[in-house]
C-alpha cells in the first residue's frame, strides 16, 4: 500500500476511514500515524511521540491501536535508559494525536514487547504480548496479564498463552493479533527470525474458546513467502470496505533489501475454519519522485531525526536552514538518487548529504571548508573513503546514488565529480531515509536549496 519502511503495522477501522501506524524503530517522531478513507490511499497526518519519553532510550517498536470509551491509546514497546525493554502506552483524544505518553506498564531485562490490548471472551480486558526470550537464549512465550480500568495499568500477572513448539516456528513465536470468528478467539502470530538478507519470517494462527486456552495450532503457517514479496509477518487486523475482514503486514519485495512494505489482503476462513488470505498486489508499491522545495515555512509531515532532540529548523524564502543535526526522509525504495545544493554555512559548520539506517550505519558527503569528504559510518566508526577541492564562494550541489552500491559525487567548476570508490550499502537495521546534517559546534547553521529524491 506504502512504499518505503512501514514494520509491524497495527490498522483501525475508525468512523469513515481506517488509520494505521508502525515501528519506527530509532527515528522520532516515533509512529507515524497514517489515514486512508479506501484503504487504497493513506498520507500521514501526525504521529504517536513527537519526543522521546523520560524514561525511554531507543527501539520504539510494535505500537498498536486501539480505541476504548471515546479516547484513542496506542500501546508500544521500547528500551528503557536503565536497559530494560518495556512495555508502554500513550493516549489522544483523536486517533492522529496529539498524543500523552502515560509511561510503562512492565519492563524487565529478558525484554517484554509486542503489546496488544483484546477483550476476552467474558467481555474483560487484557493485554497480551511477547516475552523477548530469544535475546537472553530463552522460550519467547505468549502472554497475557488482566488491564486495570482505563487500560494504563496491568491488574494482575501474567499467563502464558503458548509459546514456540513447531519445527517451522523455528524457536520464536511473536507479533500476536487477535480476532473472532463463529464463537471462536484466533491468534494470529508471527514465527522465525523477522529481518533482513536471512530472514525467515512466515504467520501461523492458533484458535480456542476462551483468551486462557488452551490454544490449538495450525499445524503450517497460513502466509508465507511468495513470488513478488518474502518474509510476511507481523499482522494486524480490522474491518474492511466491503464488512469483510483486512489483514494488514508487513513484507520485504523482492528485489529490495531494505524496506519491510505495508500490505494489506483479504481475510477469509477456510473450510477447517482456520483463516486464510487473498493474494497481496503483484508488486511492490511504486516510490514517487520527492522534491522539497522548502517554500511553505512549515516542513509537514514525514520528516524525521534519529532518536534525541529534534534539530534546529525552519523552511524561509525556498532554502532549509538547518541547525546541527540531521533532518529526513524515507527514500520509499532501496535504488534512487538524491541531491541537494548548500547554499550557505556558518563558520566551521559542516553541511552534507547521506543516506541513513540509523544514526551509526550510513553513507555520507560534507563540506569542510574548500574540501567536500565522502565518509561512511558502520556501527558508529566512521571512515572517510575519498575527497575534492570546491568552491566554496558558490552553492556547492552533492548527490547519492543508491542501488547495489552507491555513488557519491559532488559539483565542481568542471562537473560532476565522483569521490572514492562506490561504497557498499550501510547494515539495513531500517529502510533507506535521506538526510540533510549539519555538523560542528553547537552554534552550526547551514542553507540548503531543495532535496530531490529520484527512484530509479
Amino acid at each position: 500500500m506504502i512504499p518505503g519502511d512501514h514494520p509491524d503495522p497495527s490498522i483501525l477501522r475508525a468512523g469513515s476511514g481506517w488509520y494505521a501506524t508502525s515501528t519506527s524503530g530509532s527515528w522520532l517522531p516515533a509512529f507515524p500515524v497514517l489515514r486512508s478513507g479506501d484503504t487504497q490511499d493513506w498520507r500521514q497526518v501526525g504521529a504517536v511521540l513527537e519526543r522521546r519519553p523520560s524514561w525511554a532510550a531507543d527501539d520504539f517498536w510494535a505500537p498498536e491501536l486501539k480505541r476504548r470509551s471515546g479516547q484513542a491509546l496506542v500501546y508500544y514497546a521500547a528500551l528503557a535508559r536503565d536497559g530494560k525493554r518495556c512495555l508502554a502506552v500513550a493516549t489522544s483524544a483523536r486517533l492522529q494525536g496529539p498524543y500523552r505518553d502515560r509511561g510503562p506498564l512492565l519492563c524487565s531485562r529478558v525484554g517484554e514487547i509486542d503489546p496488544l490490548p483484546v477483550t476476552d471472551e467474558q467481555g474483560v480486558d487484557w493485554l497480551v504480548w511477547k516475552q523477548d526470550g530469544n535475546s537472553r537464549g530463552r522460550p519467547t512465550p505468549i502472554l497475557a496479564a488482566p488491564l486495570a480500568p482505563g487500560g494504563l495499568a496491568l491488574a494482575g500477572v501474567p499467563r502464558e498463552l503458548f509459546r514456540a513448539d513447531a519445527p517451522w516456528e523455528r524457536g520464536l513465536v511473536e507479533g500476536p493479533a487477535l480476532l473472532r470468528h463463529d464463537g471462536m478467539l484466533y491468534l494470529v502470530y508471527s514465527a522465525g527470525h523477522c529481518c533482513g538478507p536471512h530472514c525467515n519470517y512466515v504467520t501461523g494462527v492458533a484458535r480456542s474458546r476462551s483468551l486462557l486456552g488452551p490454544w490449538e495450532k495450525r499445524p503450517e503457517p497460513f502466509l508465507e513467502d511468495d513470488p513478488s514479496f518474502r518474509c510476511p509477518g507481523h499482522v494486524g487486523v480490522a474491518g474492511g470496505p466491503d464488512g469483510g475482514l483486512l489483514l494488514a503486514y508487513h513484507a520485504y519485495a523482492r528485489g529490495d533489501p531494505t524496506n519491510r512494505q505495508f500490505l494489506i489482503a483479504p481475510l477469509h476462513f477456510d473450510a477447517e475454519g482456520w483463516p486464510a488470505v487473498g493474494p497481496a498486489s503483484s508488486r511492490a508499491a511504486n516510490a514517487t519522485e520527492a522534491h522539497f522545495n522548502f517554500g511553505r515555512t512549515r516542513l509537514g509531515q514525514g520528516w524525521q531525526w534519529p532518536v534525541g532532540p529534534r534539530p534546529p529548523a525552519r523552511a524561509l524564502r525556498g532554502e532549509l536552514h538547518l541547525g546541527r543535526g540531521v533532518l529526513a526522509q524515507q527514500a520509499g525504495t532501496g535504488t534512487f538518487s538524491a541531491r541537494t545544493l548548500v547554499t550557505g554555512a556558518r563558520h566551521g559548520t559542516r553541511p552534507g548529504l547521506a543516506v541513513m539506517a540509523s544514526a551509526d550505519d550510513a553513507v555520507g558527503v560534507e563540506l569542510r571548508g574548500t574540501r567536500a569528504l565522502a565518509w561512511r559510518a558502520d556501527d558508529g566508526q566512521i571512515t572517510r573513503v575519498g575527497s575534492a577541492k570546491v568552491d566554496r564562494l558558490r552553492a556547492v550541489e552533492l548527490r547519492l546514488t543508491v542501488g547495489r552500491s552507491i555513488r557519491i559525487a559532488v559539483s565542481t567548476q568542471h562537473g560532476w565529480h565522483r569521490l572514492g570508490a562506490d561504497q557498499p550499502p550501510p547494515r539495513w537495521t531500517s529502510g533507506p531515509r535521506v538526510a540533510l546534517r549539519v555538523g560542528g559546534p553547537a552554534a552550526a547553521r547551514a542553507s540548503f536549496d531543495r532535496l530531490w529524491i529520484d527512484p530509479r
